[in-house]
């Protein structure tokens, strides 16, 4: 079980079969990470919220890999993985936008999204279609809204 400390600036972790527990620090202090997501190898994708970037953390090898987002001040909020593993979603709080980050490319995709001051805090991605779903509007006078992206063919 991993859960994430935005002030603490670490993630940590709980072994249910052990009883054990312990905790890893992010990379960079004061990086706020956020809504993180563990994929298919056991990786964690951890949005530096504070940092802008999005950190992978490795616990098979104890190692960070972090990615500077392209748009300044985005302020990563929550990540999903497509059901096949080959593409990351990133929701932002303060880019406008979602982003879509390729492993192993390691390249941005940047999603403008209709509204401005749009923070998304949700996102899911249906294992079907590859549409992704994301809810948003936490500034103050923009709607809650709920859209639906679908990205172009790969």
């Amino acid at each position: 079980v991993w859960t994430s400390e935005l002030q603490g600036n670490r993630i940590t972790w709980y072994d249910p079969a052990t009883g054990r527990s312990g905790d890893v620090t992010m990379p960079v202090s004061l990086s706020g990470p956020r809504r993180f997501l563990i994929d298919a190898r056991g990786d964690l994708w951890i949005p530096a919220y504070a940092n802008n970037e999005i950190v992978r953390y490795s616990p098979a090898t104890r190692r960070f890999e972090r990615f500077p987002l392209p748009v300044n001040d985005a302020a990563p909020y929550v990540v999903r993985m497509d059901a096949r593993g080959d593409r990351l979603w990133i929701g932002t709080g303060a880019a406008d936008a979602v982003l879509s980050f390729a492993p192993r490319s390691r390249r941005f995709t940047v999603y403008p999204l209709p509204s401005r001051g749009a923070m998304v805090r949700h996102l899911a991605v249906d294992p079907r279609s590859g549409d992704v779903w994301l809810a948003y509007g936490a500034s103050p006078g923009i709607a809650a809204r709920v859209a639906r992206l679908t990205p172009e063919a790969r």
